[in-house]
């Protein structure tokens, strides 16, 4: 069945590239003598008016045959308004172009289908957790329910982050409903309106080339962090009481626990209060080994509340786990440190961090090599300086890359609201299909340009055979799959085609540039010449696209020997 998507992938790419040449050149009037799909030996063929349909034996390309499109053609006198090489150069542009921007366009219908038949559900816009430290730090809320942003109403999380990231450096007017309890403790929402300077920062737009973009950022997210806590102090009341750290707190005095913020009122108000809670435990050599697997058990204890003024959690010894450490790999530079699980990092290069993306961003910097560190464990401080090592490699795009290698990670569960429906299905798969159309187009041309630039190893170019493979691989994954892969096929068909090398599109394209600066034909002889230049470069270009193809297939093992 492989062959047979492959068949029906390249068939459609090039029924689709060849349409737009024979379709504008009928409308201009030129004689179509062949639209031919496939080379090779007939397989069927019928002529319908002055051309020839025809199905070749090889599926691997197809062309459409315009009278006088050849120097060597001979054209009768009275077909001569009628031959290609007779139309106006704008003419004869637009010809040749309509096929690779029917492969750029294709892929538009191929996403809007494939949204629109997948009933999207999307992230309701409401705040689910602020940054610290960022524009909307004390100016929205979690719970926050955005209705606007700079006069255009939302509905969902994606629209206001794709408005506010148009903003960078601009001030963005969110507009919210929150919800306010009254004396008698009942909610109602109010409308208010927040001015926020979107603060730029980068953001990743190509993250297989690792080309990122300037943007608006608020510090909001969807996410609203689960009530997981750390334990302060081993001298705590909450370390007395059996709680630990990474405990997650499902109920305080029978109140549901949703949000580390709701566990402050039940406190306030009792002095002796019953805790319900989940725990991770580790299972070790889960599934062989091939796996980290934690099972949350249930506990319950009671926090004794001391008196006094202040956050009641932090007076029991509680407080978000969002800087503690979960993990810490065997051997590297933080284990080499002296970070261990359990530690709570206080700052990064004397920068407090107060969530664990201050904890990644800080330590993941190009333009520092040592980092100071400070955390804590139990009662005591802890610092020191920490040398992140660097890894150097090749993404599967061909990509060269340099970055610093992080040994730990924190522990932060979320949860997010329930998704809802698009408002509207039809306008929801019209800008998805821009957006990924769009994204191929720019993965395509950064891809060309970095090898270009030699940032891309010719290693990373694939043929036929690479494309066989993946069709077969996307088609058993489902169509949604298969018709993504087809849209970006089509995409590298229309750009490659783009190419100003004779015999491609791009190639024809340029001689009509040089015709219209010199003002005359270019001579057949020439054409010839840069005919076989350009056929030299497409055959070398195949030569190590299939090279690279059967390496990815048959890569070199070595032999492996024993000793005596």
């Amino acid at each position: 069945m492989n062959l047979v998507y492959f068949v029906i992938l390249v068939g459609v790419l090039i029924f689709v590239h060849e349409l737009g040449h024979f379709t504008w050149a009928k409308l201009f009037g030129v004689k179509v003598e062949t639209f031919s799909l496939g080379f090779g030996p007939t397989l069927a063929s019928f002529k319908w008016g002055d051309t020839v349909y025809r199905v070749g034996a090889l599926p691997l390309g197809g062309y459409v045959r315009m009278l006088g499109e050849s120097p060597r053609d001979y054209v009768k006198p009275e077909d001569r308004p009628r031959s290609f090489f007779a139309q106006a150069v704008w003419r004869r542009v637009i010809i040749v172009l309509a096929g690779p921007a029917m492969n750029l366009f294709f892929p538009l219908a191929l996403f809007f289908l494939v949204t629109l038949g997948a009933d999207a559900l999307l992230t309701p816009a409401e705040v689910g957790s602020v940054r610290p430290g960022m524009p909307a730090d004390g100016l929205l809320l979690p719970g926050d329910r955005v209705v606007a942003v700079n006069g255009q109403p939302v509905s969902t999380f994606s629209a206001v982050s794709h408005i506010v990231r148009q903003h960078p450096g601009d001030l963005v007017v969110f507009e919210v409903e929150r919800e306010r309890a009254d004396d008698a403790g009942h909610g109602e929402r109010q409308r208010y309106v927040e001015v926020l300077l979107a603060a730029p920062g980068e953001s990743p737009r190509i993250p297989e080339l690792g080309v990122v973009e300037r943007v608006g950022l608020v510090g909001i997210s969807p996410a609203s962090p689960l009530p997981v806590v750390g334990v302060t102090s081993p001298a705590s009341v909450a370390a007395r009481s059996g709680i630990r750290t990474f405990d997650r707190i499902l109920g305080l005095g029978g109140t549901r626990i949703d949000e580390l913020r709701q566990t402050r009122r039940p406190l306030d108000v009792h002095s002796l209060v019953p805790v319900t809670l989940l725990r991770p435990e580790r299972v070790e050599g889960a599934l062989g080994g091939l796996v980290e697997l934690d099972v949350y058990r249930p506990h319950f204890t009671s926090l004794v509340v001391p008196p006094g003024d202040g956050d009641p959690l932090h007076r029991v010894g509680l407080e978000s786990a969002a800087t503690y450490v979960s993990r810490v790999q065997r051997g590297s530079a933080e284990h080499q440190l002296g970070l261990r699980p359990g530690d709570r990092i206080i700052a990064v290069d004397e920068h407090v961090v107060r969530v664990w993306a201050d904890v990644v961003d800080l330590l993941g910097s190009h333009e520092v090599a040592d980092h100071h560190i400070v955390w804590r464990r139990g009662d005591r401080l802890h610092e020191g300086t920490l040398v992140l090592p660097r890894v150097q490699g090749t993404t599967p795009h061909g990509e060269i890359y340099d970055r610093v290698v992080i040994g730990v990670d924190g522990f932060r569960p979320v949860t997010i609201l329930p998704a809802v429906p698009p408002d509207s299905q039809l306008a929801y798969a019209a800008r998805v299909a821009v957006d990924e159309t769009r994204r191929m187009v720019e993965l395509t041309l950064y891809s060309l340009l970095r090898l270009f630039q030699g940032r891309i190893t010719v290693k990373s170019i694939g043929g036929p055979i690479s494309v066989y493979e993946e069709t077969g691989r996307a088609a058993r994954a489902g169509a949604s799959d298969y018709l993504r892969l087809m849209a970006f096929v089509s995409v590298n068909l229309g750009i490659l085609n783009l190419l100003p090398i004779p015999m491609l599109d791009g190639g024809h394209l340029l001689f009509f540039l040089i015709e219209t600066v010199m003002r005359r034909p270019i001579s057949r002889r020439r054409r010839e010449q840069a005919g076989l230049v350009g056929l030299v470069l497409l055959l070398l270009m195949m030569a190590i696209a299939f090279k690279n193809d059967i390496e990815r297939l048959w890569p070199d093992t070595p032999e492996s020997s024993s000793a005596p």
